[in-house]
């Protein structure tokens, strides 16, 4: 009777130490971290039809055409500009644009002569500008390079009477933007561009605010197209 209340006592000790340790190393197994949440996929552009407007100033560079009469030459003007661009996947957007400058305009007193009396004569200098080409963007700056033609119109007035003649010329042209807002669909850039026309000795410079948006955009997963 003895032997068996100690192997009992023994037995409930053993099962007591037993189940204490089984409560401490529960107590330090460290607890089971959430699993990371997914990291969302990058988002990729999709192709868009892109409509731009610009507008700014411009300054033209070159000789009068008669500097020995004095007078009056303005040589700072306005530029509008309109196009349309396809936004790729990649950096090389195609584009074309259409745009009026008025470049100069100035008031010369040409003397009394064969051509009649003295008197006071009226110019002005515009152009059309036609120009395929292409951007590219980089970061925050939009890189482009145009090749088209102008044509370029010089209006006269002497004596009351109107004149006008008009040239056509190669003309290309090179700039570069700074987007300096981007919503998405809509983006806001300055740019400075340099335009030359070798063949009527036209080059000048102008510094634009231009406005971009998005008019259709192409899903890449089918061929469903979404206008905004």
């Amino acid at each position: 009777m003895r032997r068996t209340r100690k192997w009992l006592h023994a037995g409930v000790f053993a099962a007591g130490v037993g189940s204490a340790l089984a409560t401490a190393q529960a107590q330090q197994a460290p607890e089971p971290q959430p699993a990371p949440a997914p990291s969302a996929a990058p988002t990729e552009m999709l192709p868009s039809l892109e409509f731009w407007g610009s507008v700014g100033g411009s300054v033209l560079f070159g000789q009068q055409a008669n500097p020995q009469y004095n007078g009056s030459i303005t040589r700072v003007g306005a530029l509008g500009e309109i196009g349309l661009a396809y936004r790729s996947s990649y950096f090389i957007d195609p584009h074309l644009s259409v745009a009026y400058a008025s470049l100069a305009r100035g008031d010369v007193h040409l003397p009394a002569g064969q051509y009649g009396p003295a008197g006071d004569l009226n110019q002005h200098l515009a152009a059309w500008l036609f120009s395929p080409g292409f951007t590219a963007e980089i970061w925050r700056l939009r890189f482009r390079l145009g090749l088209g033609f102008a044509v370029v119109k010089q209006s006269f007035t002497y004596q009351n009477d109107h004149s006008s003649s008009s040239a056509f010329a190669i003309m290309h042209q090179l700039g570069v933007g700074f987007n300096a807002l981007d919503s998405g669909s809509f983006r806001l850039d300055a740019e400075v561009r340099a335009v030359v026309a070798p063949g009527v000795d036209m080059a000048f410079l102008t510094l634009n605010v231009v406005a971009r948006g998005d008019i259709i955009e192409f899903g890449r997963s089918n061929s469903q197209v979404s206008a905004r």
